[in-house]
């Protein structure tokens, strides 16, 4: 599948459609489960409710690690609605 539909072609912009849109089997095979994990995290806001609960039982991130990354996080912390 081709995830640079738009012509953007960085390494970590890939990882994240991976991880959004490919099967995660392969996901998880592919890449370093340290380096799924700090994507997960820093781009947390990305990710729509099922998918972070996907990813944090696969990736075993604990609810206050996603609290964390969510309060850190400025478009996460800056949110008006909960669209």
């Amino acid at each position: 599948m081709n995830f640079t539909w738009d012509g953007v072609r960085s390494e970590r912009e890939v990882l994240i459609r991976r991880m959004l849109f490919d099967d995660p089997r392969k996901v998880l095979k592919d890449y370093e489960i340290r380096l799924l994990r700090e994507t997960f995290l820093k781009y947390i806001h990305r990710f729509d409710e099922r998918n972070v609960s996907f990813w944090s039982l696969v990736l075993e991130v604990s609810d206050e690690e996603i609290a964390k990354a969510r309060s850190s996080n400025f478009r996460e912390a800056g949110k008006v609605w909960n669209y």
